[in-house]
């Protein structure tokens, strides 16, 4: 990694206008004025992303959250440091958050719905892209690394890197399986493992200790032992085997050909970035009876069936859509879950006022659509809460196709919740 260390005073930013940052990518890191590290972020662009945070904008006051707020006003100094490629970025912005743990970075140090990569220590080690909430990070027989926000975007980042460093995924199951067959699967036949469950080999392990340091930030390390290697197969003649190694060390030194779809962990609804957690909200009932809302997920543009949610209504009798929204959106922020970049609401714009007032009433500020279908369910007709969140959705197209999707799974589930219980009120009636 080629770092490019650079620092700066907030009072220079306007006169200077950040010409000095690099712009490439890399991380960032934003000091208070006693040199405590408030937040440490990664960006394609460091100069556009840091200048970001800065701009002087009445827009500004209606989508930004509070927390950027407070955070902007204590920055006194700025760091960036330049990686090689965004992959690089990725990993560096997990490593310093876990080492350093800033005030600002607290949902990336705390929220269970995060990834880590773990790394098993068995003979023949497995790497697995993981939930935190699922996995024990004190457990010795792995090693972790994370966590990461966006799972999709360390899966790209794997698949890239398991092309320079091959490695097994396999279950346990399917290794015995392939084992008796002698026979290698695909993954083995296309070079991304090298099939230990056929021939066991030295190199798998060193293949996952290069995987390791790498994703440590040791990727100078990495290239000092590959050069070092093929040097030594070229003198011994092993031509063919340093051929491989030069294509590794080409692949490592060229990182910066592959984006990754990369994004700010600190989601800035200004900065142009899409949305990377869209929950939407639908409530079903017959004349009150069976009431019942849904919350469905769309991360990152996939459909996370895993976080979905379902309430009961508890507070709201006879057919009231409106008092219903209001309480499953007070009951799901009342609950420590990971909050969403956008919440989409299945109704006209008094359902949208009611979800508004109710973030407004428990100040959290989270942008808020709604999607009205008409009464035959044949439209979108797409509501705002500001001008500025319609000129956003009318400049990022494939959003508007994001949120209908979501709408829709929360219309499905709410109605299949509905009717289970419709149906389990006639079994225990009859």
């Amino acid at each position: 990694m080629t770092e490019c260390y650079q620092t700066m005073s907030i009072k220079s930013i306007e006169k200077l206008k950040l010409h000095y940052l690099p712009t490439g990518s890399g991380v960032y890191q934003f000091y208070d004025s006693a040199g405590k590290i408030l937040y440490i972020g990664k960006a394609k662009n460091l100069r556009s992303r840091v200048k970001s945070y800065f701009q002087k904008s009445e827009d500004l006051l209606e989508t930004r959250s509070e927390a950027i707020f407070q955070m902007v006003g204590q920055v006194a100094r700025i760091k960036t440091v330049e990686t090689d490629s965004e992959i690089e970025a990725v990993f560096l912005e997990a490593q310093l958050i876990n080492q350093i743990k800033p005030k600002y970075n607290s949902r990336q140090k705390d929220d269970k719905s995060f990834y880590v990569i773990e790394i098993s220590k068995d003979e023949v080690p497995r790497v697995e892209l993981r939930r935190v909430r699922n996995v024990d990070l004190k457990n010795k027989k792995f090693y972790y690394f994370g966590p990461y926000p966006s799972g999709e975007i360390v899966k790209r980042a794997l698949r890239i890197l398991r092309k320079i460093f091959p490695f097994a995924n396999c279950s346990e199951t399917k290794f015995k399986r392939v084992e008796k067959l002698c026979k290698a699967c695909l993954y083995g036949d296309i070079n991304l493992c090298l099939a230990p469950c056929v021939a066991s080999s030295p190199e798998v392990k060193e293949q996952i200790g290069y995987l390791k340091d790498f994703l440590s930030g040791k990727k100078q390390k990495v290239i000092r032992s590959l050069s070092k290697e093929m040097k030594s197969l070229s003198r011994m003649k092993k031509y063919e085997a340093a051929a491989i190694i030069r294509d590794k060390l080409f692949a490592l030194e060229h990182l910066n050909r592959y984006s990754i779809g990369m994004k700010d962990s600190f989601d800035d609804f200004r900065s142009g970035s899409i949305f990377a957690r869209i929950e939407a909200y639908d409530i079903s009932n017959i004349g009150g009876d069976f009431a019942v809302g849904a919350m469905t997920v769309v991360s990152l543009g996939k459909i996370e069936k895993s976080e979905y949610k379902k309430f009961k209504i508890r507070t709201v009798s006879g057919s009231n859509d409106i008092a219903m929204m209001q309480e499953i959106i007070r009951r799901r922020f009342s609950n420590n879950w990971l909050h969403p970049n956008l919440l989409v609401i299945d109704g006209g714009t008094t359902h949208l006022k009611v979800v508004n007032s109710v973030l407004s009433e428990l100040k959290i500020s989270i942008p808020a659509i709604s999607i009205a279908k008409g009464p035959d369910r044949n439209k979108d007709e797409f509501h705002y809460t500001t001008p500025e969140i319609g000129q956003y959705f009318l400049k990022n197209p494939e959003l508007k196709n994001f949120a209908i999707i979501a709408r829709d799974e929360a219309h499905r589930f709410s109605q299949s919740y509905y009717r289970k219980l419709h149906r389990n009120s006639l079994t225990n009636g009859s």
